[in-house]
């Protein structure tokens, strides 16, 4: 998406090239009727009026192609660009009457019985005229997207980038894993086989935390593969007060997502919930499938406060959730937090169509 200054800059060059390019126009077409040679009025007063009626048309023709031309689609961009030709031609037209016309008498110091017939043959010539101002304004739109779609992939791909070390000093923290590591150690006396299940278990998730920057997204199915193991690590310190349930529609399982979202939001329903609770509590991680959206939604047995719902107050973690969805979908994925008959929900929207 373009920043303001990017806006400007694109309309800034629209004007250069509208004006310059009409402008040239003007100075062929006094140059073709010998204006240079005999300096005489009457050619300059018609290039000039021409010039200022193909200027308002075309940008009224500009404003028609901002709201319909898609030149994704050749079949209706073709007719859309027809369509619109003809109709900033027969305006620049009119334009052109209704400032010559009423006027000749004063201007030309003659009236010419025929001025009206001879406008209406131009048409011809202002169609072709606006026809190739459209294949240009087209061709320039074109760019400009591909630009823009280069420039969101790059910014994705920054993201990714940047994500992996947020995650490496923040989501998976030095806390996390200084519990983990000592949690394990303290089970390697009392069971060693589990220690060694809990010790497989950090090196999977550390190893999906360090390779997140090689794809742009992973299947949900994956993704909960990783979860497991994450709450695994995380009963050994809360034992028996973290409670799980997983309500997963099973046709969401191989749904591809942005890597370690999910679990992200677990760690941030463990970190603002269940750790802060004296009794601990319960998390249930659901994924179900609603009018052409995926709901992905995890809800904990804490407390949402007023500040929670500003996204300047709800961390690292869910902060950089919101910008990978918006990089990644657009407008058309959402984060929220609300409360919920458990406490709290988080919930992420997806398009299924993108």
């Amino acid at each position: 998406m373009f920043n303001s200054p990017t806006l400007n800059q694109s309309k800034s060059l629209f004007w250069v090239l509208h004006l310059g390019g009409w402008g040239a126009f003007t100075l062929l077409n006094l140059a073709g009727r010998q204006y240079f040679i005999h300096f005489h009025y009457v050619e300059l007063i018609n290039s000039l009026v021409l010039g200022l009626s193909l200027i308002l048309a075309s940008y009224g023709l500009r404003k028609y192609y901002q709201k319909y031309l898609d030149v994704q689609n050749m079949l209706a961009g073709s007719l859309h660009i027809f369509l619109g030709s003809l109709l900033s031609s027969l305006l620049s037209m009119l334009i052109y009457a209704l400032i010559i016309v009423p006027n000749q008498s004063s201007l030309f110091k003659v009236e010419h019985p025929e001025l009206i017939q001879q406008i209406i043959l131009s048409f011809p010539v202002l169609f072709i005229l606006m026809v190739a101002w459209s294949a240009f304004y087209a061709g320039f739109k074109k760019q400009q997207q591909l630009k823009a779609a280069q420039q969101q992939q790059q910014a994705l791909t920054e993201s990714l980038k940047g994500a992996q070390l947020d995650v490496l000093l923040s989501q998976i923290n030095p806390h996390f894993l200084f519990n983990a590591i000592n949690n394990i150690r303290a089970l390697i006396l009392e069971d060693s086989m589990k220690a060694r299940d809990m010790l497989a278990n950090l090196s999977q998730v550390m190893r999906h935390t360090m390779q997140i920057d090689r794809s742009q997204v992973i299947n949900f199915n994956d993704e909960i593969a990783v979860v497991e193991q994450y709450i695994a690590l995380n009963k050994l310190q809360f034992e028996n007060k973290l409670s799980v349930q997983y309500d997963i529609d099973p046709s969401t399982k191989m749904l591809p997502l942005p890597p370690m979202i999910l679990q992200l939001l677990v760690e941030n329903a463990i970190k603002h919930g269940i750790s802060k609770l004296k009794h601990g509590g319960e998390i249930v991680i659901r994924s179900a499938i609603a009018d052409e959206q995926w709901l992905i939604a995890v809800e904990n047995s804490g407390e949402l406060l007023v500040n929670q719902s500003n996204s300047t107050h709800t961390g690292i973690g869910i902060n950089n959730i919101k910008q990978r969805l918006a990089l990644m979908y657009g407008e058309k994925s959402t984060l929220s937090l609300a409360s919920s008959s458990i406490g709290v929900k988080a919930t992420i929207t997806i398009p299924l169509n993108n």
